[in-house]
């Protein structure tokens, strides 16, 4: 009977600190063509309005001009598995599924003295 309770109490154990753990839901980039498009005008925005609006960059580094580039990367693979059919594995009747797609985007940022954006280029794949 004792061990019946230990088990029972270690079990509960378990659940509590399984519950207490806490997942990281990644957080959903806004570097988008659209949101680049509509927020970096040439001659016009500044490295405050590029880091509240977009975050750090994941490189910044100087050409050979001396003008300072910033650079955003940002990659994602998702992929789907699974199957369907009722169990009739031996008769034929299951069927299973894979797919996977990647996304990347790049984001190359040159600023003037001024720390103006005098310069961007956008490279997006998806396959």
């Amino acid at each position: 009977m004792k061990n019946i309770r230990n088990i029972v109490v270690f079990i509960a154990a378990l659940f509590v600190m399984a519950s207490c753990t806490t997942t990281q839901i990644p957080q959903k980039s806004n570097l988008t063509p659209g949101v680049v498009s509509t927020t970096i005008k040439k001659g016009v925005t500044s490295k405050v309005e590029i880091v509240k609006t977009i975050g750090s960059p994941n490189i910044i580094a100087k050409n050979r001009d001396g003008e300072e580039v910033w650079t955003y990367s940002r990659q994602s693979f998702d992929s789907e598995s699974g199957g369907f059919g009722g169990g009739l594995l031996f008769f034929g009747g299951a069927k299973a599924f894979s797919s996977a797609s990647s996304n990347s985007f790049d984001l190359i940022i040159t600023f003037n003295n001024q720390d103006i954006v005098k310069d961007y280029s956008v490279i997006s794949s998806q396959f």
